[in-house]
């Protein structure tokens, strides 16, 4: 049997729900004080089945609005109104922490692999809750899912569920690949990334990062970054870049690369990003380009098109043949420079051996810094990082092998890792159909 779908009650219906319940009651208990003998009012005492059927709503559903009230001033005579049920609108303001998402996928991947269950928003929520502190309602948590690359789909029986999208699936799975061939060549993988690590402002944050709470972008204070790379060999040698900044700057980070990143890589490395610090190295045509430069995109591209057409049906052509020739400034240059470029899917910083080299550091300056001193603070970072030896480094990149091999193992059994989006326990098989997503 196919479940129906939810139906929104406004505060207008909800008013009208409840007083409808309260008039059916009231018309019961006067029929029934005045009841003659041998009168059977069997069908007047059920008033929730007769509201529902009155307003065109679920019994669930009319019991629910009892037990909350309902908002707006009542028209309804009747003593016994229960306390109004204040409905707020919630706002979602969703900051997407490279390690909460590695959190949230991996326990979204516990919940179909050890429990073999579907879970609910509401399941994963308080999960959540219990691991990182998740301290947002079930809209932050969606909204949240729709960023790290979830959309709607609907089952086979018509339920709801969040499903992760094809291209995110796509992109992972040509990544393990690459990543998989590269060590079979016996090639050096070589991690990086920058990252915020302390301010200097407040202490308590720092203490609080424990549990990997990236630093709010609107933080006061002088913040450090760090930029560095390492392999299971350990950290490349002199690499490290430790900056004091309030923005995290492009130009800082393409500096890092020509200076200290790539004059230090062993030869025939493969170099793994993570998927910011992108600009493309040239610029496509859009919709609003002009004609003339979406003619001169295609015959530069070698792309063949009728040049008496439109420019709708140019862009139309275009937009087939652009992810083809999509290149990055980055990328480019350190191909030049003979280096492998790898980038990781988005929002998948557990498959970054280096994430967990920054947690190491981060527990040493949690422990080490009491000060607020920006000499003293550098020191700190610098000595934190010469703690972290290579066998740290070992251990990191090997957890990140393993993740590597159960990613891989997940397509082989064809896992899909969905959210259901209803509170019932029904299960169902998603449908291929897509045409519901709601990007």
């Amino acid at each position: 049997m196919e479940s129906k779908p939810k139906k929104v009650v406004s505060s207008e219906g909800r008013r009208m729900i409840y007083n409808v319940y309260h008039f059916l009651k009231r018309e019961y208990e006067i029929t029934l004080s005045n009841q003659e003998s041998n009168c059977d009012l069997s069908h007047l005492e059920n008033i929730i089945q007769r509201t529902a059927e009155a307003t065109g709503v679920t019994e669930q559903t009319v019991h629910r609005i009892l037990k909350e009230g309902y908002d707006g001033p009542s028209t309804s005579p009747s003593e016994d109104q229960p306390p109004m049920k204040t409905r707020r609108k919630e706002h979602y303001l969703v900051d997407v922490d490279e390690v909460m998402t590695a959190v949230v996928r991996s326990t979204i991947q516990e919940f179909h692999v050890v429990l073999k269950e579907i879970p609910t928003l509401a399941k994963l929520r308080s999960v959540l809750q219990d691991k990182i502190g998740f301290d947002g309602c079930l809209e932050t948590l969606r909204t949240l899912l729709r960023k790290m690359g979830y959309h709607l789909r609907r089952t086979n029986n018509n339920k709801k569920v969040l499903v992760e999208r094809h291209d995110i699936q796509m992109w992972r799975l040509k990544y393990l690949k690459k990543i998989t061939e590269y060590r079979s060549q016996g090639r050096p993988i070589v991690y990086t990334d920058s990252r915020y690590i302390l301010r200097t402002d407040d202490q308590n944050n720092i203490k609080n990062d424990q549990k990997d709470k990236q630093f709010s972008r609107s933080s006061l204070g002088t913040r450090f970054a760090v930029a560095h790379a390492g392999s299971e060999a350990g950290f490349i040698d002199n690499a490290c870049l430790v900056y004091r900044t309030n923005i995290e700057f492009f130009g800082n980070y393409v500096k890092w690369l020509n200076e200290k990143l790539l004059p230090n890589l062993p030869d025939s490395s493969v170099v793994v990003l993570d998927s910011h610090h992108n600009v493309p190295a040239e610029t496509m045509p859009t919709s609003v380009s002009k004609l003339s430069v979406m003619k001169l995109w295609l015959t530069a591209k070698g792309i063949q098109f009728d040049s008496n057409l439109r420019k709708v049906e140019l862009y139309e052509i275009i937009k087939k043949h652009k992810n083809r020739f999509r290149t990055w400034q980055i990328d480019d240059y350190m191909k030049s420079k003979g280096f492998e470029v790898l980038r990781l899917p988005p929002y998948h910083s557990e498959l970054n051996a280096i994430e967990n080299i920054w947690k190491a550091l981060k527990t040493y300056v949690a422990i080490t810094y009491d000060k607020q001193n920006v000499e003293i603070t550098k020191h700190i970072l610098s000595k934190g990082i010469e703690n972290i030896t290579s066998n740290t480094w070992r251990n990191a990149c090997n957890a990140v092998v393993m993740k590597e091999v159960e990613y891989m193992k997940y397509f082989d059994t064809e896992l899909e890792f969905i959210i259901d989006l209803q509170d019932d326990n029904g299960d169902g098989t998603v449908s291929e159909d897509s045409s519901s997503d709601c990007d």
